[in-house]
């Protein structure tokens, strides 16, 4: 799963991520840490980021860049009207009044919504960190501006959908640099407040926080911002300064040339950046206009001069964000500045002069937003186990629920549903009470900010519903105000009333019937109930419909009874879902989103193509440039001089037709293009690979053959268990690869290098893998396992004990030896009996059959 950090900048973009050690940034496709927020048209396909950037001074009215600013603005505010001026691309107002940014595209002329545009460059930005993560990217954390509206919080959400990206949460700048300081800070105070100002000055706004942190806690006190003040503004400052002075010294007016006004801009933003670090910088442009070099030079003192009317800007935003934290400079313990524009000299001795202390700069200017989204993605993705550490956001307008008056209510009342400084994020429930279907307006409000009117949303259609009193029913409508900080009503319910008639009782029929409850059924001893529970069920049913006023009642009660009371009556509060429909001004629908994503799918498939081709031009272009070389060289010997003289003939007509006819072809003809020199330069190739190779393929074959050879002749006692005929069969194998070797070899030798082989590495290769398949199993062959001698039976035990012989006469003493002598020879014992079983036994014992034999 991924967890990728994208900080959208202005002027360039920043990709990050989370690994097991940290989150580190992502380089691009130059190695880059940055990538320009840039899209470039072409005739043939997009180029965006670096691509687009470097394209964009040879076509600039077809490069579109500051796309944040277009994003989610009407074509009459005051401050894309301003910044039309300075854009080289045109822009009109299209459905809706809404921007549309005109550019042509495959030849026609083409209209793209910011939205689109910003989906671009994150299709871009999605494809440097799958690059970098070699897998799919989906989940991901976007950084924007605390001061972006309702209507651009969602263009970012819809541009991120439409290049497949699940947005968990579209981050504020301010507290994605606050949540990459105070993640990693491991002295926060435990009880006490750290107050923390952060002060970012980027590209085309300035953005003021100040935070309070405790240990793993951080709450944003306040949001302070200016929306068009920047390093451009500064930027700005010194372009008008020279393009009046060059206008004065070499009458040129760039402002009549796109391409020079985009060459002069990028000289004093260069310029400018100059100035941070040295009093004084010089301005050198070579043919900036009309083939004229232009020259010139500035101080530090007369930038910051003519700079005035901006840096007066900048004090106001830190003085409505410590009012707005009801804090003093006292009370801020440290000043930390970020972004590109906050190394102007001057900005930071106003910081100096306001706070009282020096601002610090412990985090990375450029990329702390970033590592700060990613640092966010990582907390709310379960693939990470992160710190600890809350984050207390704050939404930084108000947001009003505005019914619209009807026939029966003259009067709009307006309800407050997220005043300034709501958490992030928050739901509210609203009353309001109506008879029959009513619609609500969503506004943003912002009284104490001078660049932001009150607008309306989106607008909700509350019903229909129908109220059975036939009066005003009571509906209670649900707002949110999610994790992305835009606001949408959930849902809407009407309560009724359900008013029960009430009923008088007498006390002893409650008495009777309690008695009749408890008494008359008998007790389970086990359970301690009433005994039958199905008719413990019937009497309290009796009871209840005795006590609502129903039949039984009638007939154990009477008004007259002087025991009756009334009991008071019941209301039930019926709930009933009413139907929401909703419309939220300027933002794409369901099927507008659907044609977005087809769109950028094709667009992006004809980027691929185009890839592809131009890999396949690049890939015959160098095939003609390395074997024109290679002939003169290394393959001289291997090709005929007739052969040599008509493919390089060859060659020099193919790059001819690259630079003339073929400068513009399709993927398909270079590839055949590619081919057709092939079939005359691969047989060229593989006589020298083969001629190369041949030697080392030789060697082995032969090292091959002399092993198993030595082995089937050895008289090692490790191969004396392997039959002759088995080493035999090793041996003839071994001498047909030798004589197949030699022979061929012998053919090979007389050949020139100009000729055809006949003697192939792979057929040798085969050779040496057939020998030592068949070789192997039988010269490897495991001895096999000795046998173990049979260890003889101990004798059995005497069964019982020999009797004494009887005293015997001379004569019989000579008659018993007489007998014994004349047994085969042998001598006789003297044992008896008890001498001649055990030897018997013994003998038999030793045949392995175990039968007995007669001795001979």
């Amino acid at each position: 799963m991924s967890v990728v950090g994208f900080d959208l900048g202005n002027e360039s973009c920043i990709v990050a991520v989370a690994r097991l050690r940290g989150i580190d940034v992502v380089l691009n496709e130059e190695s880059k840490r940055e990538t320009p927020a840039v899209v470039c048209f072409g005739d043939k396909q997009r180029f965006i980021g670096t691509a687009g950037a470097a394209s964009s001074t040879m076509n600039p009215r077809n490069s579109i860049s500051q796309i944040k600013r277009l994003l989610g603005r009407s074509f009459a505010d005051p401050e894309l009207q301003r910044d039309l001026g300075s854009f080289p691309f045109r822009v009109s107002e299209g459905l809706g009044g809404y921007p549309l940014v005109h550019a042509r595209y495959l030849g026609e002329d083409r209209a793209f919504t910011p939205t689109q545009l910003l989906a671009m460059v994150l299709s871009n930005l999605k494809g440097i960190a799958e690059g970098n993560l070699n897998c799919a990217v989906v989940d991901c954390c976007i950084g924007i501006p605390a001061y972006f509206t309702d209507l651009q919080r969602r263009a970012v959400a819809e541009a991120a959908t439409i290049v497949g990206l699940r947005s968990l949460r579209l981050f504020h700048e301010t507290t994605a640099t606050a949540l990459a300081y105070g993640i990693y800070k491991t002295d926060l105070p435990e009880n006490d407040w750290l107050n923390v100002a952060f002060i970012d000055v980027g590209h085309a706004s300035m953005q003021v926080s100040i935070v309070g942190y405790k240990k793993g806690q951080l709450n944003m006190l306040s949001h302070a911002y200016d929306r068009s003040l920047g390093g451009r503004d500064f930027d700005d400052v010194l372009f008008k300064h020279f393009a009046e002075k060059f206008k004065d010294e070499y009458k040129i007016d760039v402002y009549q040339n796109a391409r020079a006004c985009i060459r002069l801009r990028v000289a004093c933003e260069k310029l400018k950046k100059m100035l941070s670090a040295n009093p004084e910088a010089p301005l050198n442009i070579e043919c900036l206009m009309d083939e004229k070099d232009v020259r010139g030079f500035i101080k530090r003192e007369e930038f910051e001069q003519i700079s005035a009317p901006v840096l007066q800007r900048v004090k106001g935003p830190l003085e409505k964000a410590l009012s707005e934290a009801g804090l003093t400079t006292e009370n801020v313990h440290f000043v930390e500045v970020v972004g590109s524009g906050s190394r102007v000299p001057a900005i930071i001795k106003i910081i100096t002069e306001f706070f009282g202390k020096e601002p610090r700069r412990t985090m990375n200017a450029s990329e702390c937003v970033a590592r700060g989204c990613a640092l966010q993605c990582a907390i709310l993705s379960p693939t990470f186990k992160v710190r600890d550490f809350e984050v207390n956001d704050r939404f930084p307008f108000s947001i009003v629920l505005s019914p619209k008056p009807d026939s029966e209510n003259t009067e709009s009342q307006q309800t407050l549903a997220f005043p300034k400084g709501s958490p992030v994020p928050s739901a509210i429930t609203a009353t309001f009470f109506r008879s029959n279907t009513f619609t609500v307006d969503v506004v943003n409000v912002c009284d104490d900010d001078l660049q932001m009117a009150p607008n309306i949303i989106s607008t909700y259609t509350i019903g229909p519903f129908q109220s059975s009193k036939f009066k005003k029913a009571e509906l209670n409508v649900k707002a949110c105000l999610d994790i992305h900080g835009i606001v949408s009503v959930e849902s809407a319910m009407m309560l009724e009333e359900e008013v029960e008639v009430p009923v008088a009782s007498t006390n002893e029929t409650v008495k009777d019937a309690t008695k009749m409850d408890t008494d008359d059924a008998p007790t389970d001893p086990a359970s301690g109930t009433g005994g039958n529970m199905e008719e413990s069920k019937c009497a309290a049913d009796a009871h209840g419909a005795a006590e609502n006023g129903g039949p039984d009642s009638e007939e154990t009660s009477s008004p007259m009874d002087t025991d009756a009371k009334v009991e008071p009556p019941k209301k039930n509060v019926k709930r009933i879902s009413v139907p929401v429909f909703g419309l939220v001004y300027g933002a794409m629908g369901a099927e507008e989103l659907e044609k977005a994503v087809e769109n950028e799918y094709e667009m992006a498939l004809q980027d691929r193509v185009m890839e592809e081709t131009k890999e396949k031009k690049n890939a015959v272009e160098a095939y003609v440039y390395d074997m024109r070389n290679k002939l003169y060289d290394k393959y001289n010997d291997f090709v005929m001089p007739e052969y040599k003289d008509e493919l390089i003939a060859k060659l020099q007509e193919v790059e001819d037709w690259l630079y003339e006819d073929g400068e513009d072809e399709t993927k398909g003809v270079y590839i055949a293009k590619l081919e057709e020199l092939k079939l005359v330069g691969d047989p060229i190739e593989i006589r020298y690979k083969e001629w190369t190779e041949r030697g080392s393929a030789i060697a082995q074959l032969v090292h091959c053959i002399k092993s198993f050879r030595d082995a089937a002749l050895s008289d090692n006692r490790a191969f004396d268990h392997i039959d002759m005929s088995e080493k035999q069969k090793v041996i003839d194998e071994c001498s047909d690869a030798e004589i197949w070797l030699i022979e061929k070899s012998q053919q090979q030798d007389v050949l020139p290098k100009h000729a055809d082989p006949v003697l192939f590495i792979s057929d040798i290769k085969k050779k040496a893998e057939a020998l030592d398949r068949l070789c192997k199993p039988i010269m490897t062959k495991p001895k096999p396992a000795p046998t173990k001698p049979q260890t003889p039976p101990p004798p059995p035990p005497p069964t019982e004990t020999p009797a004494t012989p009887e005293p015997q006469t001379p004569e019989q003493q000579q008659q018993q030896q007489s007998d014994g002598a004349g047994e085969a020879g042998e001598p006789t014992s003297v044992g008896g009996a008890q001498d001649q079983e055990p030897a018997a036994e013994q003998m038999d014992t030793d045949k392995p059959d175990g039968s007995a034999e007669p001795s001979a």
